[in-house]
């Protein structure tokens, strides 16, 4: 199976599960605002960036291999970016554990609720919730 389209539909998804992923992490920051302090909101960020950049960095990737070799197929651009992603991953947390003073509890939980909007944006794309 051949990809049917250029760069820019990676690129599309890519927009469409940053911004779920943001909307899910910008409802979790204001909980970690009131009832933390700012160690815990640092981790908040911290935890919310290991999400998305990840995230991005396998996307981009993918289109890069669009752009170099046409006739890509579709699953292997997912097995890229997959491997782009759990690679950066596992590396920021590792740098955060170690050389980071921060709340392990609350960078986890903001991972986890902003890592849920990867699998929202296939209901945040339905045209009543459309943003664009």
């Amino acid at each position: 199976m051949e990809v049917p389209s250029s760069r820019s539909d990676i690129l599309l998804a890519a927009k469409q599960i940053l911004i779920s992923q943001i909307i899910c992490g910008a409802i979790y920051l204001p909980y970690v605002v009131m009832y933390s302090d700012l160690l815990g909101i640092e981790s908040a960020l911290i935890g919310m960036a290991i999400a998305v950049i990840p995230s991005m960095m396998g996307m981009i990737t993918a289109t890069f291999k669009v752009k170099l070799k046409k006739d890509s197929s579709i699953s292997e651009l997912i097995r890229v970016t997959r491997t782009v992603k759990l690679v950066y991953t596992v590396v920021m947390f590792i740098l955060a554990f170690r050389f980071m003073a921060l709340s392990n509890v609350i960078m986890l939980s903001a991972y986890g609720m902003t890592f849920l909007g990867c699998f929202l944006t296939p209901i945040l794309n339905k045209p009543q919730f459309r943003m664009t």
